[in-house]
């Protein structure tokens, strides 16, 4: 398993979802990189403590659904639609970069989705510095 000098997963680590399934929600809260679980609806049931204060972003978001209610601006065919044509073919595994206007200011992402048994996905969230 790839990890980091202070020992936690590596952004890289190749079944990153799979290693973060086993961690305590203490040891998600304190990866150095965001992290957000969705079920199958697309519904957020874990958003990391990183997350938040990554992206400043500080509502209560477990519940609502991530694509309409937290991030609207991923509600595209490039982003979300592949997302749900790589759920419908059973092999999510998608890394992507793109800039995003969040409550800290416009940042460069680097984003991993990548799905895990019993439907849903993992959804890791590398904020660039700047």
């Amino acid at each position: 398993m790839s990890s980091s000098a202070g020992g936690e997963l590596d952004f890289d680590e190749p079944r990153l979802a799979d290693a973060v399934e086993r961690l305590s929600p203490d040891a998600v809260n304190a990866l150095p990189f965001g992290a957000v679980r969705l079920d199958p609806e697309g519904k957020v049931t874990f958003y990391s403590d990183a997350e938040r204060r990554l992206s400043g972003y500080r509502k209560n978001v477990v519940g609502h659904l991530f694509f309409a209610d937290i991030a609207p601006c991923l509600n595209n065919p490039s982003f979300h639609g592949r997302i749900e044509r790589a759920l419908a073919e059973g092999k999510l595994d998608i890394t992507s970069s793109y800039t995003a206007e969040l409550p800290v200011g416009v940042k460069d992402l680097n984003v991993r989705v990548q799905s895990v048994k019993g439907g849903g996905c993992w959804m890791f969230l590398q904020h660039e510095p700047g």
